[in-house]
Formats: C-alpha cells, sequence, structure tokens
C-alpha cells in the first residue's frame, strides 16, 4: 500500500454532450457521480486522491443554438477545464483522466485539451493569468509554436510549466467537424462553416503522444450527415518507446444511445447500460474507484429495456440532408476488418437485442462492415 505522507492525485474531468445537462443523465454525468472522491484505495491497494469535476455541454447557456450547432463556446470550456486541471496538478506522479461525449465541445474538447496539454504544459497555479497567452499559443498553427517550437519551448521554461502525461482518454462518440455542419448552399451552408469552422479548424483530433490509454465508443447506425464519426487516430508523433493504448468499439444503435441520454421516464435504454459499462470496465481495469453502491445498481441490467430511437427523424432540420451510412474503417492497431476486436462483445448483441430490432434500423453500416470482413478473407 501507499506509504506517503502526500498521496498521488487522480484528478478527473468530466464534459457532457451538446445541450446535455444532468437532467439527461447521460453516461458522462452518470460517471461523474459514481465517481468515489477523496482519498481512495484502488485494487492494487494502492492509496489515492480523488477530485472530479464535471461541465455541462455546449449550447446549455443562453446561446444555446450557436452553443448547439457551430461549437461557440468550446474555448471556454477547454480553458476552464485547463485551469481546473492546473490548480491541482502538482507532479509526475498525479494522473489526469478526461471523459467526453458529443459533437462540438465534449468529445472534442477534452481531445482538444490533451493537445493543448501536450503543446504548452501546465501552468503552475500561481501563472493562471497566462491561460490566455497558452491558448493562442495552441490555436497558432505555424511551427514555431508547435510542442517543440522555439514559441512553445520558451513559454514553457519561462512560465515553469509542467508536461504530464494523460493516464486516460475516454469519448462517448465524437461526431462532426467541430459540430459545424455543413448546410446547403440555400440555407447559408457556405458562410457559416467557413465562419465557425475556421474559428476552430486548429482543434487536435488525433492522439497526442501524452495519451497513455484512450477509449472510443462509437455508435453504429446514426445516419445523420451532421453527425459522422471523428475517429481517433494516432499522431504522428507518436513515441514508439511508450507505445499507447487505443481501442475504439462500436455499438449498435444511435449517437444518443451509445451516449446515454435518457429517452423514456422510468426505464434505462439497454445499449446505454452497455457502452457505460464497458467505459466504466475500462477505468476500473486502469484503477479508477468508483462508489459500490453504485456499481450494483449499474450492474443491475433489470430496469433497463431495449428503446429504438431513429434520431434522423427526431427533428426536421436533420431531414434537409439525406441519410448517410457510417463507414466501419478498418481496426486502427491491426489494420484489418475485424469483428471481434471492433464490434461490441464481438459482435454478437443477441443478449439484449432481438434480430427484429436490429433489422428496424435503416443504416447498412454493419452489413458493409461484415462484407468487407469476408472480401478481406478471400485475399
Amino acid at each position: 500500500m501507499e506509504t506517503n505522507s502526500v498521496k498521488p492525485r487522480r484528478i478527473i474531468v468530466c464534459l457532457d454532450g451538446t445541450w446535455d445537462t444532468p437532467s439527461e443523465r447521460t453516461n458522462v454525468y452518470k460517471f461523474s457521480q459514481a465517481l468515489m472522491d477523496g482519498d481512495v484505495v484502488d485494487s492494487q491497494g494502492n492509496l489515492w486522491e480523488q477530485v472530479h469535476t464535471y461541465f455541462t455541454g455546449l449550447g446549455t447557456s443562453q446561446y444555446r443554438m450557436l452553443g448547439g450547432l457551430f461549437g461557440y463556446g468550446i474555448s471556454g470550456q477547454i480553458k476552464s477545464a485547463y485551469k481546473y486541471i492546473c490548480k491541482r496538478y502538482r507532479d509526475e506522479k498525479d494522473q489526469i483522466w478526461l471523459l467526453g461525449f458529443s459533437r462540438g465541445g465534449d468529445s472534442y474538447a477534452v481531445r482538444s485539451l490533451s493537445g493543448m496539454i501536450y503543446n504548452v504544459g501546465l501552468l503552475p497555479p500561481t501563472e493562471l493569468s497566462k491561460v490566455e497567452q497558452a491558448y493562442q499559443l495552441y490555436r497558432d498553427q505555424g511551427t514555431h509554436a508547435k510542442p517543440y517550437g522555439i514559441d512553445s519551448v520558451l513559454f514553457r521554461e519561462k512560465n515553469r510549466c509542467q508536461i504530464p502525461s494523460i493516464h486516460f482518454l475516454g469519448c462517448f462518440d465524437t461526431v462532426g467537424a467541430l459540430g459545424v455542419p455543413k448546410l446547403p448552399w440555400y440555407l447559408g451552408g457556405p458562410i457559416f462553416y467557413n465562419l465557425f469552422h475556421g474559428l476552430h479548424n486548429f482543434h487536435d483530433t488525433k492522439l497526442t503522444p501524452i495519451v497513455k490509454h484512450a477509449y472510443h465508443a462509437i455508435s453504429i447506425h446514426d445516419q445523420r450527415a451532421w453527425f459522422s464519426p471523428t475517429l481517433m487516430r494516432f499522431s504522428d508523433k507518436q513515441d514508439l518507446t511508450q507505445p499507447q493504448k487505443l481501442e475504439q468499439v462500436w455499438f449498435p444503435g444511435m449517437h444518443t444511445d451509445v451516449g446515454g441520454q435518457e429517452v423514456a421516464k422510468y426505464s434505462r435504454n439497454i445499449i446505454s447500460y452497455h457502452s457505460f459499462r464497458w467505459m466504466m470496465s475500462k477505468a476500473s481495469d486502469l484503477g479508477l474507484v468508483f462508489k459500490k453502491d453504485l456499481l450494483r445498481q449499474i450492474s443491475d441490467s433489470s430496469s433497463c429495456k431495449y428503446i429504438f430511437q431513429d434520431s434522423y427523424c427526431s427533428a426536421i432540420i436533420y431531414r434537409i440532408m439525406p441519410r448517410v451510412d457510417r463507414v466501419i474503417e478498418k481496426d486502427i492497431n491491426t489494420q484489418s476488418y475485424n469483428p471481434a476486436v471492433q464490434l461490441y462483445n464481438g459482435g454478437d448483441f443477441s443478449s439484449f437485442m432481438t434480430q427484429k430490432d436490429m433489422d428496424r434500423y435503416k443504416s447498412k453500416a454493419l452489413i458493409m462492415f461484415y462484407k468487407n470482413a469476408a472480401d478481406r478473407k478471400l485475399d
């Protein structure tokens, strides 16, 4: 057991999905509520101090539509989360854990936050007046402002910044180009896209080298053109001496099924239950400590049922664009189509869905994936 007088600290930041607040009871919110705070002992007998914070999603303020549709507010979200970490991080014995859901900020924000930390490091608590300067340096796409560019190096040295590792990065269905939809021209699409995408196209979508473990739960059946998944990919700067763990697993159902937005008042969605359990098991395996009573509730699926949703029909604005099937690409690690690795439970969903349930989805993404896997075996 850890005997040092100063316990190492786990700093956990949870950022919820667009338009999501605690009332939606998403998987990110439930994850944050299940966390033990204060002194904990992990499965290895090590003593930790766990601290966490939860941020509501973009579009939950007075700028609801700008935030929800165009990512307005993501910069403030990233800077607030960055400050929270800076105030609590002490040294390399501490761990940083990030969790996010959805489009716009949220999953994008936690991925961008890891990029900002990689680029400028963590400011000491006494230097938080420099956060805006740090953020602008991160935004700068010139080579001088990259992690090993002269401006970034000088900034870190001058301000005594630390460069930590990100122990855990978990995302539920990161989608869209920062939530900036490409509307048809007759709805002003090019104007909105160029304006808001230009403000945000510096954000990192690749896995920064300082991330140790990354997990991404992805929806198979969502067909909204605005909600195409942004898959995790390794950075070109990956440190081969310290291999990163990356798992991207596809779940049946829609974006909100995987992210866990509750759609029924008296029951939980069984798909959300499984994506939540999967993410929590990954975190638990790495030592994160949860409340035992809530773990028992989570393990009980008796109050869950299959709830069909067709998110394409959930709002008129989505039907402006045609249905678009998602593409389940090759596994990032093996560069092959591998159902056993890429699909939840190896593609066997029969314990919580019937074939009739599966047939209700219009998407052919899963069919095409199995076809690609079969064709590859014949090569």
